[in-house]
C-alpha cells in the first residue's frame, strides 16, 4: 500500500495505481506523437494503424490477458512485449517497406506494445483477484480491486 499526499491510502488494486496510470500515459503519448510528430514514430500513419494500433495492440492485450489468466507473473509481459515490438517492426519492414532498424520507431512500437499488454494483464489480474478472492477483494473499474469481498 502507499500513501497519496492527503493521507489517503492507496491499495495495490486501486484504478489509480502506477500500472495503470503509466500505461495509459504512454499510449496517449505514442498516439499523441503518431499525429503530431508521424517521421519520429511511423513512415505512413496508416501503417502505424493498422500494424502498431491494430494488429500489434490486439496481439498486446491478448498475450497481457493469457499471461495473468495463467497466474504467470508480470515479468513475462515485459519479456513477450519486446519480442511482439520486434515482430511489429518486422511487418512495417515486410509488409509496407517501412525501416527494420530505426531505434526511434522501435521505441515506439514497443512502449505501446507493452503499454497496452501491461492493461491487459491488469484487466485480468482484476477479474481473477475478484474472482478468485470473492471473499477479500471486489473488482473496482476495470482495472482494480478493493478489499471488503461479497457479503
Amino acid at each position: 500500500m502507499a500513501t497519496k499526499g492527503s493521507g489517503t491510502i492507496i491499495a495495490q488494486g486501486s484504478n489509480t495505481s502506477l500500472a495503470v496510470v503509466l500505461p495509459a500515459l504512454v499510449i496517449l503519448a505514442v498516439l499523441a506523437l503518431a499525429v503530431l510528430m508521424p517521421a519520429l514514430v511511423t513512415n505512413s500513419r496508416g501503417d502505424f494503424l493498422l500494424v502498431t494500433v491494430v494488429l500489434g495492440g490486439g496481439a498486446a492485450w491478448l498475450s497481457g490477458r493469457a499471461i495473468a489468466s495463467t497466474w504467470r507473473p508480470y515479468r513475462q509481459v515485459l519479456l513477450y512485449g519486446v519480442l511482439l515490438g520486434c515482430v511489429v517492426r518486422f511487418f512495417h519492414y515486410a509488409l509496407f517497406q517501412g525501416t527494420l532498424l530505426s531505434l526511434s520507431h522501435f521505441i515506439c512500437d514497443t512502449a505501446f506494445v507493452l503499454a497496452l499488454a501491461t492493461l491487459g494483464f491488469r484487466a485480468e489480474r482484476a477479474k481473477q483477484m475478484a474472482t478468485r478472492y470473492g471473499w477479500l477483494y471486489r473488482q473496482s473499474g476495470r482495472f482494480g480491486w478493493l478489499s471488503g469481498g461479497r457479503n
